[in-house]
């Protein structure tokens, strides 16, 4: 008999939580319908933002930038050129299993051959 009593509770529960479901449901079509037409007239707004700029941009003669920009132009001097390629190849030196030495003596090399085709004296 008790067994009976829950199934009815649980029937009970079922019932109305597919009753509150279903409510739910009905909210959510109803939210997206009223959705709809502002996320057209959203679209619609952007549409003729992009076009203004496309037509300021034509006019002006900017062009809009596509992916990554270019680093700042600047100049870089010789020895600081010179100073990175000893500190890359050391580097790299050490990382492959040179020991101190040697990595030291790989970097000098290096700055050399660098120092050479930049036309440098060092």
């Amino acid at each position: 008999m008790s067994e009976q009593l829950t199934l009815s509770n649980i029937q009970e529960q079922l019932i109305a939580a597919l009753e509150k479901s279903e409510a739910a449901s009905k909210t959510l079509e109803d939210a997206q319908a009223k959705l709809a037409p502002l996320e057209v007239k959203a679209l619609e707004a952007q549409e003729h933002v992009s076009q203004l700029m496309n037509e300021f941009n034509r006019l002006t003669g900017k062009a809009p930038v596509k992916g990554r920009t270019t680093r700042g132009k600047y100049t870089q001097s010789n020895e600081s050129k010179l100073a990175a390629q000893e500190k890359r190849s050391y580097t790299r030196a050490i990382n492959s299993g040179s020991s101190e030495a040697e990595a030291k003596k790989i970097a000098k090399e290096a700055v050399k051959a660098l120092a050479v085709k930049l036309g440098v004296s060092k």
